[in-house]
């Protein structure tokens, strides 16, 4: 394995490139990790509590898409018992919506300890596998942090904002500093960063504490986890979440939410298409959605249909109708898992001719 492994990949199974030497884009020799190096003193603690290894709100700035893939037979199986992952993962992708929203958000050292390598200069833009296979050159992770931790744990950051990487080789960095800025850089077909964490140069699966080879039993199972409690409760809820959702003049396309964002506003003399963008949909789900309008009468009120199949990314989108008088026109999302209310979002949006 290289030091900087393919990050995430949210509709493709992606096939990780087995290098044992690369020579980084800063000129730096990186060889394979595989195992650490002499703690110093004051990493000599029984235990090392994991930090959240991002500087925004999960759930709301930020959210989980893609966690290690646990099962060891090539089916697909996540931490949680689900199928947030696709085969081969090896950890924990936290994404931002779109390219619009990257270079505010920090990447933090999970714990303390000394970067061991670093990678930086390479460019973000969303991966197009017709297009950019043949630019990666083995830099999958594209822009990258390695560092050393205590008890054998070694913390692995992938595609970081072009020109963020904020520390050098030898730096002594503590829990929760940062290291450089969430971006799109190598195979990233999405803004995020992906966390990945070796123990004893074996890669684990920090929520159960497990080798991803040995996990399977172990899903749902944190009592042997890595994560501080708090972490752990946060990382522990279900990857589902509606990221956006807006009014628009026709229906957008998934690519170009994650590349520019929501589309303009409509404007009044123009049809209205409400839009709703989910991640980790399951079977069976559907959107209730009610737009009112300033009078707080209904324009539309309506159920999707429930999904015949679990999607990673989920564009749904209803309407056609025009606004009768300018004005705020307020919106509300719901997401059904039968007759459980999974997630409500709501909206304001003022309309102009």
């Amino acid at each position: 394995m290289s030091d900087f492994p393919a990050g995430a990949n949210s509709r493709r199974r992606v096939r990780r490139a087995r290098i044992m030497v690369a020579v980084l884009a800063t000129g730096l020799l990186a060889v394979a990790i595989g195992g650490s190096t002499s703690a110093g003193p004051a990493e000599t603690q029984a235990r090392t509590a994991l930090g959240l290894p991002v500087d925004c709100r999960l759930g709301e700035e930020c959210f989980v898409q893609q966690m290690p893939d646990i099962d060891p037979h090539g089916g697909i199986l996540d931490p949680l018992c689900g199928n947030a992952s696709y085969r081969g993962h090896d950890g924990w992708d936290i994404r931002l919506r779109s390219l619009k929203d990257i270079g505010r958000t920090a990447v933090l050292s999970v714990a303390d300890g000394t970067v061991l390598r670093v990678r930086d200069g390479i460019p973000d833009r969303i991966f197009d596998r017709s297009q950019d296979s043949d630019l990666l050159g083995g830099k999958e992770c594209g822009n990258g942090v390695v560092v050393e931790h205590a008890n054998g744990i070694v913390s692995q950051y992938c595609h970081l904002k072009q020109g963020s990487v904020a520390v050098r080789p030898g730096t002594r960095i503590g829990k929760g500093e940062s290291l450089g800025l969430i971006g799109a850089s190598g195979l990233a077909e999405f803004p995020h960063v992906h966390l990945s964490i070796r123990r004893d140069g074996v890669t684990v699966e920090p929520l159960t504490g497990r080798p991803l080879q040995q996990g399977a039993e172990a899903c749902g199972d944190t009592t042997d986890g890595l994560f501080e409690p708090s972490v752990e409760r946060l990382l522990s809820k279900s990857p589902t979440a509606i990221l956006d959702l807006g009014l628009a003049k026709a229906p957008p396309e998934l690519p170009n939410l994650v590349r520019e964002g929501g589309p303009p506003l409509v404007k009044l003399s123009e049809p209205i298409v409400v839009w709703v963008w989910a991640i980790n949909v399951e079977r069976g789900s559907l959107f209730r959605i009610r737009l009112l309008d300033p009078d707080r009468t209904p324009i539309l009120d309506v159920e999707t249909r429930a999904l015949e199949g679990r999607k990673a990314n989920y564009l749904a989108y209803v309407g056609g109708k025009h606004g009768t008088r300018a004005g705020v026109y307020d919106l509300r999302v719901e997401l059904l898992a039968g007759t459980r209310t999974v997630q409500s979002t709501s909206r304001s949006f003022e309309l102009w001719r």
